[in-house]
């Protein structure tokens, strides 16, 4: 057995030459590039025994040899993949399990011989360019790889990726290389590997969106050591639905993708005090550029699914809904596209690659000072200041304009993810209950946010002097009047409740 860690990068084909080109490789490189083809077909038994363990099985044809590779998972640091993997050569395309050593593994390899057999799940066909690079005592195989997955029942899906695989040396120096590609190269961290898009492809069922996870912080941990857990989180939730923004295959993506971004956005607020003033100024501008680049997307999401389809349902021959549709239908194919593009940027890829090397590595001490404080102190603090931000806004909201409801909802916003970002230093109940109040407080007015911004996509749709477009408009206003009425009388039985919420955050978690 030996293990590997590797840092991925996933880039647009037509970005390719330039990686290729890129000055750092001509500076680093020992010896010549080597292209091969390399052909591979993974296996698996029916009922996919081995990736429910985490591992994947796969014998490649290089140089008219025949080389297994049996990998299992390891934690994944920061964008940084490592796995254990055993790898010999067989005779034919075929695995054969025998060759593996079993005293790390027999069991697993045991259960493999006594059950269903193994066959072929899918296929990777790619050209391989790699080079060596070296660098003091620093020495990474660069591999770029082009080509496709192939599933057993002919879908396909193009690869182009380039992987940084750390043979010695400092796994951070990854990430200065990383980097350095990105600043001449549109590329950013891929976090799936050939296996998962493979089973991926392979599936009967789309792919779906992810929700957050809830974030586990220890009592013992550090302020600074909870905000790189919470960042993880939101990274972790960000990546799981990159994807799934790329296909358009379920709207909800978009939806998560852009929670995730609100999240990291929420999480930079509530550290704030205690964060370097440049870093957090440049993470929070970028992530706030980025949120916006997927918003026009939700917006039509939004407005589609919540406003024109029960319209249709409703009134199904009315044509005025119906060329509506229509036209919506396409604006939300364009700001998809918009979507794809801000992903595939070079500009994503500089945040993606910058925040995770960030918090996996600061560049400041944080041995001293608030970042060095029991996270349980900052925590009460936090959620005390998101509270009173909130509250402030008095008893009786029907005296609040329409430009303080929105600033409410982002305040409420911000408190939820703060008492989220938390909840687990509160066993207790209110934790959990503040965050659903504050969620119901979001939904409320979150339908007068959604009114004003239907209003602007009519704008946009509509063409001047169209009966159809005036019958339309008003079809979708009467529509929002209904619902905000209602949401009204929503926000007035739970507005009292978050004002009389109990200071749970008095007590000390730890």
């Amino acid at each position: 057995m030996q293990g590997e860690t590797e840092l991925k990068l996933s880039l647009p084909v037509d970005q390719a030459e330039k990686l290729r080109k890129h000055p750092l490789i001509h500076s680093l490189k020992s010896g010549r590039a080597r292209t091969k083809r390399l052909v591979g077909i993974y296996y698996d038994t029916p009922d996919l025994f081995l990736k429910q363990r985490d591992m994947t099985l796969r014998v490649r044809e290089v140089d008219r040899r025949h080389i297994q590779t049996l990998k299992r998972l390891g934690p994944s640091v920061g964008g940084l993949h490592v796995r254990d993997e055993w790898e010999n050569e067989v005779n034919g395309k075929a695995p054969d399990i025998s060759h593996i050593k079993r005293q790390e593994i027999g069991p697993i390899l045991d259960a493999i011989d006594n059950g269903p057999a193994l066959q072929p799940i899918f296929r990777t066909d790619v050209k391989r360019t790699a080079w060596t690079l070296r660098d003091g005592d620093l020495e990474i195989e660069l591999a770029l790889d082009i080509g496709e997955i192939r599933s057993e029942a002919g879908r396909r899906e193009s690869i182009c990726e380039a992987e940084l695989e750390l043979k010695s040396g400092d796994p951070d120096r990854l990430f200065d290389i990383a980097l350095a590609f990105n600043e001449r190269v549109d590329c950013t961290l891929g976090h799936l590997t050939k296996a998962d898009r493979g089973y991926a492809l392979c599936g009967a069922e789309p792919r779906k969106a992810t929700k957050a996870s809830v974030v586990v912080l220890d009592p013992e941990m550090t302020a600074w050591q909870a905000f790189v857990a919470i960042c993880e989180s939101c990274l972790r939730h960000l990546e799981a639905n990159d994807p799934i923004v790329r296909t358009g295959e379920d709207p909800e993506g978009v939806h998560q993708a852009r929670v995730a971004i609100r999240r990291l956005r929420a999480a930079f607020r509530v550290f704030r005090p205690i964060l370097p003033e440049a870093e957090q100024r440049f993470f929070a501008q970028e992530l706030r550029w980025l949120q916006r680049e997927l918003g026009d997307a939700r917006d039509w999401d939004v407005f589609i699914i919540e406003t024109i389809e029960p319209l249709q349902e409703r009134f199904p021959d009315d044509l005025a809904l119906r060329e509506m549709s229509r036209r919506s239908l396409l604006a939300r194919r364009t700001a998809y596209a918009g979507a794809r593009n801000a992903l595939d940027s070079g500009r994503y890829g500089h945040l993606r690659l910058a925040l995770q090397r960030w918090v996996m590595r600061p560049t400041h001490d944080v041995d001293e000072g608030d970042m060095a404080r029991n996270v349980g102190w900052f925590a009460r603090r936090s959620i005390r200041r998101a509270h009173k931000r909130v509250v402030r806004f008095g008893p009786d909201l029907a005296a609040v304009d329409e430009p303080g409801l929105h600033d409410l909802r982002i305040r409420g916003k911000q408190a939820r993810y703060c008492a989220e970002f938390f909840s687990s230093l509160f066993p207790g109940g209110e934790a959990k209950r503040h965050s659903k109040l504050l969620a119901g407080l979001q939904d409320c007015l979150g339908a007068l946010n959604d009114a004003v911004v239907a209003d602007q996509l009519l704008a946009r749709l509509n063409k001047r002097g169209s009966v159809l477009d005036a019958r339309a408009a008003a079809s979708v206003e009467g529509w929002f009047a209904a619902l905000i009425g209602r949401e009204r009388k929503e926000l007035r039985r739970v507005w009292p409740k978050i004002r009389k919420l109990k200071a749970y955050w008095k007590a000390d978690p730890s």
